[in-house]
Protein backbone atom coordinates (compact mmCIF):
# COMPACT_ATOMS: atom_id res chain seq x y z
CA UNK A 1 0.00 0.00 0.00
CA UNK A 2 2.68 2.46 0.80
CA UNK A 3 4.39 1.70 -2.26
CA UNK A 4 1.40 1.98 -3.91
CA UNK A 5 0.59 5.70 -2.44
CA UNK A 6 4.51 7.13 -2.65
CA UNK A 7 4.75 5.92 -6.64
CA UNK A 8 1.40 7.03 -7.31
CA UNK A 9 1.99 10.71 -5.64
CA UNK A 10 5.49 10.97 -6.86
CA UNK A 11 4.52 9.68 -10.61
CA UNK A 12 7.20 6.78 -10.39
CA UNK A 13 6.22 5.17 -13.65
CA UNK A 14 6.93 1.10 -12.35
CA UNK A 15 4.88 1.94 -9.16
CA UNK A 16 1.96 4.11 -10.10
CA UNK A 17 -1.27 2.62 -10.42
CA UNK A 18 -2.23 5.96 -12.43
CA UNK A 19 -1.62 4.43 -15.92
CA UNK A 20 -4.09 4.36 -18.73
CA UNK A 21 -6.25 0.99 -17.60
CA UNK A 22 -7.06 3.65 -14.45
CA UNK A 23 -8.43 6.70 -16.65
CA UNK A 24 -10.52 4.02 -18.99
CA UNK A 25 -11.68 2.38 -15.67
CA UNK A 26 -13.11 5.68 -14.35
CA UNK A 27 -14.73 6.58 -18.02
CA UNK A 28 -16.69 3.21 -17.70
CA UNK A 29 -18.29 3.32 -14.45
CA UNK A 30 -18.83 7.27 -15.54
CA UNK A 31 -17.27 9.30 -12.42
CA UNK A 32 -14.21 11.94 -13.18
CA UNK A 33 -14.86 12.47 -16.92
CA UNK A 34 -12.53 15.17 -16.51
CA UNK A 35 -9.68 12.61 -16.21
CA UNK A 36 -10.85 11.39 -19.92
CA UNK A 37 -7.73 10.36 -22.27
CA UNK A 38 -7.14 13.10 -24.98
CA UNK A 39 -6.30 11.21 -28.41
CA UNK A 40 -3.30 13.78 -29.82
CA UNK A 41 -1.48 13.18 -32.87
CA UNK A 42 -1.13 9.07 -32.26
CA UNK A 43 -0.29 9.82 -28.79
CA UNK A 44 -2.36 9.35 -25.75
CA UNK A 45 -2.18 12.11 -23.05
CA UNK A 46 -3.65 11.41 -19.41
CA UNK A 47 -4.97 14.76 -17.96
CA UNK A 48 -3.40 15.74 -14.58
CA UNK A 49 -5.56 13.96 -11.46
CA UNK A 50 -5.73 16.17 -7.85
CA UNK A 51 -3.35 14.78 -6.32
CA UNK A 52 -0.64 15.16 -9.31
CA UNK A 53 2.69 16.74 -7.93
CA UNK A 54 4.27 19.36 -9.85
CA UNK A 55 8.16 18.96 -10.08
CA UNK A 56 8.72 22.01 -7.27
CA UNK A 57 6.12 20.46 -4.91
CA UNK A 58 8.12 16.66 -5.34
CA UNK A 59 11.34 18.43 -4.54
CA UNK A 60 9.45 19.64 -1.55
CA UNK A 61 7.90 16.62 -0.06
CA UNK A 62 11.00 14.92 -0.74
CA UNK A 63 13.19 17.69 1.02
CA UNK A 64 10.72 17.07 4.12
CA UNK A 65 11.42 13.34 4.29
CA UNK A 66 15.16 13.95 3.44
CA UNK A 67 15.05 16.91 6.93
CA UNK A 68 13.11 14.62 8.75
CA UNK A 69 15.10 13.58 12.40
CA UNK A 70 13.71 10.66 14.25
CA UNK A 71 14.82 9.32 17.68
CA UNK A 72 17.88 6.55 17.41
CA UNK A 73 16.66 2.69 16.00
CA UNK A 74 13.01 4.37 15.75
CA UNK A 75 13.25 3.51 12.17
CA UNK A 76 16.60 3.44 9.47
CA UNK A 77 17.93 6.74 8.23
CA UNK A 78 15.24 8.19 6.03
CA UNK A 79 17.13 10.52 4.76
CA UNK A 80 19.09 7.95 3.43
CA UNK A 81 15.54 6.51 1.53
CA UNK A 82 15.07 9.59 0.07
CA UNK A 83 16.70 10.19 -3.54
CA UNK A 84 16.74 13.93 -4.36
CA UNK A 85 17.83 13.43 -7.98
CA UNK A 86 15.27 11.45 -9.20
CA UNK A 87 12.69 12.47 -6.44
CA UNK A 88 11.74 8.96 -5.30
CA UNK A 89 12.20 7.06 -2.34
CA UNK A 90 14.72 4.10 -3.16
CA UNK A 91 15.34 0.96 -0.48
CA UNK A 92 12.25 1.14 1.61
CA UNK A 93 12.02 -1.97 3.90
CA UNK A 94 8.44 -2.74 5.96
CA UNK A 95 9.12 -0.70 9.23
CA UNK A 96 10.11 2.12 6.74
CA UNK A 97 6.60 1.69 5.57
CA UNK A 98 5.21 1.40 8.31
CA UNK A 99 6.71 4.96 9.73
CA UNK A 100 5.93 6.84 6.69
CA UNK A 101 2.13 5.61 6.71
CA UNK A 102 1.54 6.07 10.23
CA UNK A 103 3.57 9.33 11.07
CA UNK A 104 5.53 10.71 8.29
CA UNK A 105 3.56 10.89 5.18
CA UNK A 106 1.08 13.29 6.67
CA UNK A 107 3.36 15.75 7.78
CA UNK A 108 5.38 15.64 4.49
CA UNK A 109 2.32 16.46 2.24
CA UNK A 110 1.04 18.85 4.24
CA UNK A 111 0.88 22.56 2.66
CA UNK A 112 1.69 20.07 -0.99
CA UNK A 113 -1.60 18.58 -1.54
CA UNK A 114 -5.43 20.01 -2.03
CA UNK A 115 -6.73 19.94 1.11
CA UNK A 116 -9.68 17.36 0.28
CA UNK A 117 -6.71 15.35 -1.35
CA UNK A 118 -4.59 15.40 1.98
CA UNK A 119 -7.18 14.87 4.12
CA UNK A 120 -7.58 11.64 2.58
CA UNK A 121 -4.47 10.87 2.63
CA UNK A 122 -4.12 12.02 6.29
CA UNK A 123 -7.27 9.55 7.01
CA UNK A 124 -5.82 6.81 5.97
CA UNK A 125 -2.87 6.88 7.54
CA UNK A 126 -4.19 7.65 10.94
CA UNK A 127 -6.77 4.53 9.68
CA UNK A 128 -3.42 2.18 9.32
CA UNK A 129 -2.09 3.97 12.84
CA UNK A 130 -5.19 2.62 14.56
CA UNK A 131 -4.98 -1.40 13.19
CA UNK A 132 -1.37 -1.31 14.01
CA UNK A 133 -1.39 -0.76 17.45
CA UNK A 134 -0.72 -3.62 19.73
CA UNK A 135 -3.83 -3.86 21.24
CA UNK A 136 -7.31 -2.82 18.93
CA UNK A 137 -10.71 -2.38 20.58
CA UNK A 138 -12.82 -4.83 19.20
CA UNK A 139 -15.76 -2.46 19.64
CA UNK A 140 -13.94 -0.12 17.29
CA UNK A 141 -13.45 -2.25 14.53
CA UNK A 142 -16.75 -1.64 12.74
CA UNK A 143 -16.37 1.95 13.31
CA UNK A 144 -12.74 1.71 11.32
CA UNK A 145 -14.30 -0.27 8.90
CA UNK A 146 -16.89 2.17 8.14
CA UNK A 147 -14.97 5.05 7.72
CA UNK A 148 -11.98 3.82 6.07
CA UNK A 149 -14.92 2.75 3.23
CA UNK A 150 -15.84 6.24 3.52
CA UNK A 151 -12.94 7.72 2.75
CA UNK A 152 -11.62 5.61 0.22
CA UNK A 153 -15.02 5.85 -1.57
Amino acid sequence: MCDSLIGTLLNINEKTKDGLNAYLDLIEMNIRGDLAPIEMDERTYLPPACYTMLKDEKVSFCQCLKDVKGPQGHSSNVKSLVSMQDLKLVGLKSRDCHILMQQLLPVAIRGILPKNVRHTITRLCSFFSSICCKVIDPLKLDELQDEIVFYLV
